[in-house]
């Protein structure tokens, strides 16, 4: 087995996670020439500039639409088209690799004594909607050699997200030989078996197999990663005020995301780690650090993860 680096940290708070990871995230220099049909989330790399006069608007020939850096939204594709551009040039989407891990771990077909892999398949769906350009790789045994050889094959990207590990596994043995683990756990629950590493200057997300878990390390760290590269605004998640049914309890060492189901105005605690949870929940209560984990009848803001970007 490796030994462990110098830079190896066995805990880290979710913003020492968050800053670690976001020291290596300079913005993508890269660009593309997009028609205006496909460029709704995409960063721009120079100033949109009006060709058409718009009536209306205080728009003339030549002037500024939209400043270098604004990501585009649907309305804005709309303003564009009314001043005469046709294209746009735009940062690229920062690369990311998903590679999922496990011996028992198939991409579909399972037998009896497999199971198809949904947690890096997912988080790949999640990647892409928040702005990376991604490749989901199939499912790569326990074993050293051939995670060496998927480790390195996406060394190309500007990071590499892992799933299916832990803390001791194959994988961070494997990491440890090329690069550092910079962090084996992170103070949060679930998701406290998330890693960092960096292999290359390239940081690397070592994600936990369990689809619960993997959800919140990659909300909480792989979005923020992916909005670092693109140069695009890291926009709060929407919330809506309900009222608990239940108490939510927690670890108050740690901070905390709890599912929540929302009927109405009501909101239902929901417990478990697999991905029938995770598809269940309409949003997520975080309770920092510290903090004990509010009773039934208290008001909770819960935060909709879904929300693209």
């Amino acid at each position: 087995m490796a030994g462990a680096s110098p830079t190896d940290v066995e805990e880290c708070t979710l913003e020492t996670a968050r800053r670690q990871l976001g020291s290596y995230a300079a913005p993508v220099d890269r660009t593309d020439r997009i028609p205006l049909s496909v460029a709704v989330g995409r960063v721009l790399a120079t100033g949109a500039t009006a060709n058409d006069r718009i009536p209306g608007a205080d728009l003339g020939v030549d002037d500024i639409v939209f400043e270098r850096g604004h990501q585009l939204r649907p309305a804005d594709v709309g303003l564009l088209k009314a001043a005469g551009v046709n294209e746009v040039l735009a940062r690229q989407r920062p690369q990311v690799g998903i590679v999922p891990t496990g011996d028992d771990v198939v991409e579909y077909d399972a037998g009896s004594d497999e199971r198809v892999e949904t947690a890096g398949f997912t988080l790949a769906q999640y990647a892409d909607r928040w702005g990376g350009k991604v490749t989901y790789r199939t499912p790569v045994t326990d074993d050293a050699p051939a995670l060496r050889m998927a480790l390195q094959r996406d060394l190309t990207r500007d990071m590499e997200v892992i799933t299916g590990t832990e803390p001791g596994d194959t994988v961070r043995e494997v990491v440890r030989e090329l690069g550092d683990v910079v962090a084996d756990r992170v103070a949060i629950s679930p998701g406290g078996e998330t890693g960092l590493a960096v292999i290359r200057d390239r940081p690397v997300l070592l994600l936990p197999e369990s689809p619960v878990d993997a959800r919140v390390g990659a909300v909480q760290l792989l979005r923020p990663l992916l909005k670092g590269f693109g140069d695009a605004p890291l926009t709060p998640h929407p919330s809506r005020e309900a009222t608990l049914d239940a108490a939510i309890d927690i670890d108050p060492a740690v901070r905390s995301f709890v599912p929540v189901a929302l009927e109405g105005e009501t909101g239902t605690p929901l417990s478990g780690t697999d991905l029938a949870t995770a598809t269940r929940a309409d949003g997520w209560v975080t309770v920092a650090a510290g903090e004990d984990g509010p009773g039934a009848g208290d008001a909770v803001y819960v935060e909709d993860w879904d929300y693209l970007p």
